[in-house]
Parts: C-alpha cells; sequence; structure tokens
C-alpha cells in the first residue's frame, strides 16, 4: 500500500496492474474517498488519480478530513 498527498489531505492508495481490451493500464484506489483512476503508465494513473481525488474533495469539502481507523 502506497501513501500519496493530495490537497493537503494524506491517504493510503492501492496501486493494481490490470488488463483493459488486452492493454495493460495502472489502476490506484482510495478505499476511503471511494476514488479511482488508471492510466496507461504509473505516471498517467497517478495523475488522474489526483485529478479525481481533487474534484471529489471540492465536491464534498467534508470528505477531507478523513477518519482514523483504530
Amino acid at each position: 500500500m502506497n501513501k500519496i498527498n493530495t490537497v493537503g489531505v494524506s491517504m493510503n492508495i492501492v496501486v493494481r496492474e490490470d488488463k483493459i481490451d488486452d492493454r495493460k493500464v495502472f489502476v490506484i484506489n482510495n478505499e476511503e474517498l471511494g476514488v479511482s483512476d488508471f492510466g496507461d503508465t504509473l505516471d498517467d494513473a497517478m495523475d488522474n488519480f489526483r485529478k479525481s481525488a481533487k474534484m471529489y474533495l471540492e465536491t464534498y469539502p467534508e470528505k477531507s478530513t478523513l477518519p482514523q481507523v483504530l
């Protein structure tokens, strides 16, 4: 599991390789927000995920404080 900082929010992400129509892609998922995205390269997937997470957090600002799980 990896950790990134998006819009001032630190979050855990899961990165995995997958195939879409016989083409390798990288899929990034964050379960706390329920946000995921993908790209042809890891860098593309990270850029796409950051944009998606930023859009989500701007739409739902109350989610920018993620609950801590004990």
